[in-house]
């Protein structure tokens, strides 16, 4: 009887990389592509139940640089980090 493999959803990517000395590892060409990413870009790790997830976002601001530019709102001082995270990719 031959294996069968699985089926994969059609926008589903899945790609293998092995980690280097100094646990480095590279962004396959096709996910840099389809997800635009650009050298200097942050590459988000998150884990949460299990289950890592893997963000790629522009640098953020220095805080100098964001100096002035929020007025009201919330304050942030008294939310947890993983609930920020939660909340900037709509988790």
């Amino acid at each position: 009887m031959a294996k069968t493999r699985p089926k994969i959803p059609p926008k589903t990517r899945i790609a293998k990389t092995n980690i280097a000395h100094g646990f480095r590892t590279t962004i396959p060409k096709d996910i840099r592509k389809a997800y635009s990413v650009k050298q200097g870009m942050q590459v988000v790790w998150y884990d949460k139940n299990g289950e890592i997830r893997i963000y790629f976002r522009k640098p953020v601001k220095s805080i100098r640089e964001l100096k002035g530019s929020i007025r009201g709102g919330r304050d942030l001082s008294k939310v947890s980090a993983e609930e920020l995270i939660d909340r900037e990719y709509n988790l």
